[in-house]
C-alpha cells in the first residue's frame, strides 16, 4: 500500500490543540455565566436540590450497586 507517513503536520496538530483549548474556555464560560443567572433567576435553595438530585441519579446509574462480589 502506498500510505503517507504523515497526514497531519506537527503545524496541524498545534493548532488543532489551541483551538480546542480555546473552545473548551469558551464553553466553560458560558456554564458559569448561565450558571450565575440561573443562580439570579432562582436562588440557591432550588438550584441547590436541583444540584443534588442530579448528583444523586448520577450515583446511583454509575456508581457501586451494593452486591458483594463472591
Amino acid at each position: 500500500m502506498n500510505l503517507p507517513e504523515k497526514i497531519y503536520t506537527e503545524r496541524d496538530i498545534a493548532r488543532v490543540k489551541s483551538s480546542a483549548k480555546m473552545i473548551g474556555w469558551a464553553q466553560g464560560a458560558a456554564v458559569v455565566l448561565g450558571g450565575a443567572i440561573v443562580l439570579n433567576l432562582l436562588g440557591w435553595v432550588p438550584v441547590v436540590l436541583g444540584v443534588g438530585a442530579a448528583g444523586y441519579v448520577l450515583y446511583k446509574v454509575i456508581g457501586p450497586n451494593g452486591k458483594d462480589p463472591e
